[in-house]
């Protein structure tokens, strides 16, 4: 329709409004600031208001002149005609959107043009800062995004209600989906028809989330945030519980209805639960197809594949048998993971027991009875009480007398009892009564051993350090040498005793009253030796106090003879195993 001249306008005329077009809002029709101003001053909010005023009326307003009312004119003409008549447009018509806003573009001077163009993508779907397009024009970033924000007003207002009702339909489309507008879902939409298309088609995308906020616009995917707030937090970590139950992607609609049936959190909606999932830095949204959006975890926690596998057996795994079930499962989304480095990362905190050798599984893979769990515990407490000191679920197992142990295994006992408040886990299957208070900390064996010799007060061997180690604590003669070899405080005196090193040299006197040390150096040398070459080794001389009190010790050895009663340094010493051996030699 050709625009009038103000000349031809009569004041004096009756505003006409077809019945169809009387309930549109104004703020959604191509008004200018200074027309929607003087309407608004006037009250009036529906096109329908403007219904049976005369222009005269109108021009009275203050800052309403010819200007404004020829503009209020020409757009009269324009809704008797027809042209924001959306209730023509039939279902949803996204390719209609496209055509409005192409042609209210073109109508947009081409610098400013320019510039949405710019912002959004429409040259090479690569959308620029605002200080990039300011650099561009010459302007401050606050002023290029005062022109944007101007036109992008003028360009959702110039297709009149046909554009907020487009925009309302892709929001609504998107929203009860539980779909972002992604730019394949876009061209889904169109299908060949988006061929036609003067820009990209992420531009449009990126327009229709600037002029319609509900519309969850996801042209540039996820962006997630490192700062999420407490709302997004309360959105985002039910739906991460649920993926980790399910380990396998699930599709976003199914989490939103999840979610919004248990409420959780309240009054939650799906543009909310969208813009949540896009912060969210371990979700991870992929598209199967451009309008059925799955969501999965950005990185497999391990215990989470662990317990699916493990959940899906009958019976407990080994670490190399879990990674094996793991990748028939979930395929190369397993990340690459030793032995090792699996079996010690699990822990039972997380649900996950060791259950057996080196074999790990669930609560529901424990062998004995859940009937017979509290028979177990209240016959381990006593047992441990009776004992007086920390014990092993091996010891406990051994004790035949327990007719539950034949259907279990010291693994399984240890998980058992850790749900027994009386007792106190130390760790390493050994377990304490809670009663005993600081006592029943777990003291490593490193720092028992010290003790241990503190308390003797002498050089021990490792079997006399092992079997006073053993009345406090289950433990094996390879991890008593290991410890004691490489403990800082604790030396070799020689014939595999040991001592603290601040002893510094232990006295003569216990080298010559010592009879598992005297017997230790003649079994070493293998043949009989005379008493004189005893005292070498032992550094003393072969007369005197010293000498006297070594001699008695080799006088009162079992299974050690002399070849004359004098204590002279040519006495034959003679221990009996050498002899036997010597005789079965020949």
């Amino acid at each position: 329709m050709t625009a009038r001249n103000i000349e031809e306008i009569n004041l004096k005329e009756l505003i006409n409004i077809p019945p169809n077009a009387r309930d549109w809002p104004l703020d959604k029709m191509p008004l200018s600031v200074r027309l929607a101003g003087v309407l608004d001053r006037m009250g009036l909010k529906l096109l329908g208001d403007l219904h049976g005023i005369a222009y005269e009326q109108i021009n009275s307003m203050r800052n309403c002149g010819k200007t404004s009312i020829l503009e209020l004119k020409n757009l009269i003409d324009r809704v008797q005609a027809g042209e924001f008549d959306y209730v023509k447009i039939k279902g949803f018509s996204v390719e209609n959107l496209i055509q409005l806003l192409e042609k209210s573009l073109a109508e947009i001077p081409k610098r400013e043009r320019d510039m949405i163009l710019h912002r959004m993508g429409g040259f090479s779907n690569k959308p620029l800062t605002l200080e990039e397009i300011g650099k561009k024009y010459g302007l401050t970033r606050e002023r290029v995004r005062q022109v944007v924000d101007l036109m992008l007003n003028k360009l959702y207002r110039s297709g009149g209600p046909a554009v907020d009702y487009l925009l309302k339909k892709i929001s609504e489309k998107c929203l009860e989906n539980v779909m972002p507008l992604t730019t394949a879902l876009l061209e889904k939409w169109l299908g060949p028809k988006k061929d036609q298309c003067k820009y990209p088609l992420g531009f449009y995308v990126r327009l229709f989330g600037n002029l319609n906020p509900d519309v969850p616009d996801w042209a540039d995917g996820q962006k997630p945030y490192p700062n999420l707030d407490s709302r997004t937090k309360d959105i985002v970590k039910p739906s991460l519980d649920m993926l980790r139950a399910q380990i396998s992607p699930l599709p976003l609609k199914d989490i939103y209805l999840a979610l919004k049936e248990k409420n959780q959190p309240i009054n939650l909606n799906a543009g909310e639960f969208l813009r949540a999932i896009r912060q969210a830095a371990s979700i991870i949204v992929e598209y199967p197809e451009p309008d059925k959006p799955v969501a999965r975890l950005a990185n497999l926690r391990i215990h989470d594949w662990v317990y699916r596998v493990l959940a899906q057996s009958d019976r407990p795994l080994k670490p190399e048998e879990i990674i094996s079930a793991a990748k028939k499962i979930f395929g190369d989304d397993v990340p690459k993971i030793s032995v090792g480095g699996l079996r010690n990362s699990l822990k039972p905190e997380q649900g996950i027991f060791l259950l057996d050798k080196r074999a790990f599984g669930l609560t529901k893979h424990i062998k004995l009875p859940e009937k017979m769990w509290e028979k177990a515990r209240n016959d381990a407490y006593e047992f441990i009480k009776a004992e007086k000191r920390p014990m092993s679920t091996r010891e406990i197992i051994k004790k035949e007398e327990f007719l539950w142990a034949k259907f279990t295994n010291p693994h399984e006992i240890a998980h058992i009892l850790r749900g027994d408040p009386r007792l106190v886990d130390q760790g390493r299957f050994l377990f304490a009564l809670k009663e005993w208070g600081e006592s029943s900390k777990r003291v490593h064996i490193k720092d028992l051993i010290p003790q241990i010799l503190k308390a003797t007060g002498h050089p021990m061997t490792a079997t006399e350090i092992l079997k006073e180690l053993r009345k406090r604590r289950s433990v094996g003669r390879a991890t008593i040498s290991a410890v004691i070899k490489n403990h800082h405080g604790i030396k070799e005196f020689g014939y595999g005793y040991y001592g603290l090193k601040s002893w510094g040299e232990p006295s003569k006197e216990f080298y010559v009253t010592h009879q598992t040390l005297v017997r230790r150096i003649l079994l070493a040398e293998g043949k009989p030796i005379t008493f004189g070459r005893l005292c070498e080794i032992l550094k003393v001389p072969t007369k005197g106090r010293l000498a006297e009190r070594l001699w008695l010790t080799v006088r009162t050895m079992r299974r050690v003879n002399v070849d004359q009663e004098d204590m002279t340094p040519s006495t034959l010493i003679i221990h009996k195993v050498l002899e036997e051996k010597q005789k079965n030699k020949a």
